[in-house]
């Protein structure tokens, strides 16, 4: 059976990237007439606005594009973001999930490029909350340094040597992650930067209501951190495909 699935996340100041995103979701190996597109958009000081407008453009109907008033005064960049905003930012998307009838929910941060069969085997895993792998680690030049996370004593430690043939539990996870519609309508799950990151905060309340967080090791996608420098030359352009 093929379900509904809304994508999208906050997004502020990634027309660099946006491009190679978009086209990377058109190419998902999965009927485009059952997804939906939902990008909260705050505080942008480049075409970021223009990109995604464009890409609605040619969606019919199914792509939302949500301003959002937050104030600007912290950086774009990681390690720079205000996490309170950010938790704000995500519970809107959540908000504007619950207005949809997807029965699921597609977590994808834009500067994160998902493989084809992401999708359609996050779906298949039938998880409340299960999250692909993407690489944390490249300007740490650490490749086992991923998205998921085990708490342990007390604190939260990267998971490394994960398991690549298979699914496993992990206590917290982000970036790229599969939500099914009871977890966030039943359940009531939310963000939170009350413990830290927002992930932390939403998978803290998912684990407080039973719910299992999942990875599947089996697929990884691919995490652009590094932005161009403003001098540098212009990147590569990408074409957004017409339905």
């Amino acid at each position: 059976m093929d379900y509904r699935v809304l994508i999208g996340c906050p997004v502020r100041n990634r027309a660099w990237i946006l491009p190679r995103y978009l086209q990377c979701l058109q190419k998902l190996d999965y009927p485009p007439d059952l997804l939906e597109y939902c990008f909260i958009v705050n505080g942008c000081e480049d075409n970021t606005p223009a990109v995604l407008e464009d890409f609605a453009a040619v969606c019919n109907g199914t792509a939302r594009i949500i301003y959002a008033d937050v104030p600007a005064s912290h950086g774009h960049r990681r390690g720079q973001y205000n996490l309170q905003y950010l938790a704000y930012l995500r519970n809107l998307l959540l908000s504007a999930f619950l207005q949809t009838k997807c029965q699921y929910l597609f977590s994808l941060d834009s500067d994160i490029l998902a493989p084809r069969q992401a999708l359609k085997q996050l779906i298949a895993d039938d998880c409340d909350i299960i999250s692909a792998l993407v690489c944390n680690g490249h300007l740490l030049k650490e490749q086992n340094l991923f998205n998921v996370l085990r708490k342990e004593n007390g604190n939260y430690v990267h998971m490394r040597n994960v398991p690549r043939d298979r699914v496993f539990t992990v206590d917290c996870t982000g970036a790229a992650y599969l939500i099914k519609r009871r977890v966030i309508e039943k359940f009531g799950v939310r963000y939170s930067a009350q413990n830290g990151a927002e992930d932390i905060g939403f998978c803290e309340m998912a684990q407080s209501m039973g719910i299992t967080i999942c990875c599947d090791g089996r697929i990884e996608c691919e995490h652009i951190m590094q932005e161009p420098e403003k001098d540098a030359e212009p990147a590569e352009t990408y074409e957004i495909r017409r339905w």
